[in-house]
This record gives C-alpha cells, structure tokens and sequence, in this order.
C-alpha cells in the first residue's frame, strides 16, 4: 500500500471510530516530538515482512522506536496495516 492508501484508511477509521481516532492523536503527538519520525513511520507501515520492519524499527533512536511501536501497533489492531 502506497502511503496515500494508508493515510485514506486512517483518516476512514478516524471518522468512524472516536476511540481510534483519539488513540491515533495521542500517538502522533508523540511522533511530532521527533523531527522526521512521520515519514519514517509511514515507511515502516509500508514494509511488508514483519522482520525487515522490525530491523528497521530497531536502528530508530530509543524514545522514536517507542512512539513508532505505539503507532504500528495501533494500526495493526484496528487493521489497517
């Protein structure tokens, strides 16, 4: 999925769903405090196989590598990764 998809499918969710959307706030909050970190997030949500996306996750700096483990995994269980 191109990044555009995948930010058609937040925005979706987000208007569907207020706990989702709340969540997701929060998370880019988090991910604002981080110059750079929105992009690379939405590279990371574009990898496919599970290892190559945490190998990429793991050479993120400490503090990045949580708030972008919070988002995927926000993605992840509303299923839109």
């Amino acid at each position: 999925m191109n990044p555009y998809q995948l930010i058609m499918k937040v925005q979706q969710r987000m208007q569907q769903d207020q706990d989702f959307a709340n969540k997701f706030n929060n998370a880019v909050t988090q991910l604002n405090g981080v110059p750079g970190l929105q992009q690379q997030v939405i590279k990371i949500a574009q990898i496919n196989d599970e290892s190559q996306r945490q190998q990429v996750i793991d050479r993120l700096p400490k503090d990045a590598k949580h708030a972008v483990k919070g988002i995927l995994e926000l993605l992840n269980n509303y299923n839109l990764l």
